[in-house]
């Protein structure tokens, strides 16, 4: 677990300009440390602790993991999703590690590291509700309110069947607030990666999920950096080694189970 230093809005970041791309500036006689956004709470990916305040999570502990390899410091800045996005990109941090799947659009305005996730099972859309809505299969979601997460691929995936199914489209900074929505019968159902439904059914026992079945899963997650930034080709190599060696698939048991 790591200390949380700061948790920003989109609207104080860009005002601000927090963060910076330290691992690309810095010169030799500086402490090498990177600045790291995040998107807190998406579990199993990034957490906070209640109790300590601190983050956690299998996205926590595999940046953690990269930069102790190559001799880096983190400074973790816990960002809404879009906001994050943004900061990668003008070079207010030097990464993403947030469950990110480098899908066309958003390789066109970042780079990302090669692929250090991939489970269908656990990345696929899935739709989150009530038990007692009954609801099955998509076809049951025709004209309900769906909530989705500012930026996310599960936002572009609702979009594209909200005609089709009559939709009406809810977004929201968090999952958790669309959960809240959900429990108090404000929203009808949110779309998310199944690794994410099953914690809040853990959690919630009045919920229950199924397979969205249309629209774009997840192609995996990556690290998103700056478009040309160097990190890439240093990072890449140290994803590789640790799926080699086991250490990735720890990771993965740790925080997904193991199977």
């Amino acid at each position: 677990m790591k200390k949380l230093v700061m948790m920003l809005t989109v609207g104080m970041m860009v005002l601000s300009g927090c963060g910076n791309g330290s691992s690309d500036k810095q010169g030799s006689d500086e402490k090498k440390k990177w600045t790291i956004a995040t998107v807190a709470p998406y579990e199993p990916y990034e957490m906070i602790n209640e109790k300590t305040n601190e983050l956690e999570g299998f996205d926590i502990e595999l940046g953690e993991a990269i930069a102790a390899k190559l001799g880096y410091e983190i400074e973790w800045q816990n960002l809404e999703f879009d906001a994050s996005l943004l900061a990668v990109q003008q070079g207010q941090v030097d990464m993403v590690i947030a469950g990110l799947s480098p899908e066309p659009d958003r390789l066109e305005v970042m780079d990302f590291s090669e692929i250090y996730y991939q489970d269908e099972t656990q990345t696929t859309n899935t739709v989150v509700t009530l038990k007692d809505k009954g609801y099955q299969s998509v076809a049951d979601l025709k004209g309900k309110i769906a909530g989705v997460q500012n930026g996310t691929i599960q936002q572009s995936a609702v979009e594209g069947i909200a005609e089709e199914y009559a939709l009406t489209i809810e977004t929201r900074k968090e999952y958790a607030d669309i959960v809240q929505e959900i429990l108090n019968g404000n929203i009808d159902f949110m779309v998310c990666e199944q690794a994410m439904a099953d914690n809040n059914i853990a959690v919630y026992s009045e919920l229950t999920s199924f397979p969205l079945g249309v629209g774009n899963d997840s192609s995996g997650n990556a690290i998103a950096f700056k478009k040309g930034s160097a990190l890439k080709a240093e990072i890449d190599p140290v994803i590789q080694e640790m799926k080699e060696n086991g250490e990735m698939k720890k990771l993965i048991d740790k925080w997904f189970g193991a199977k």
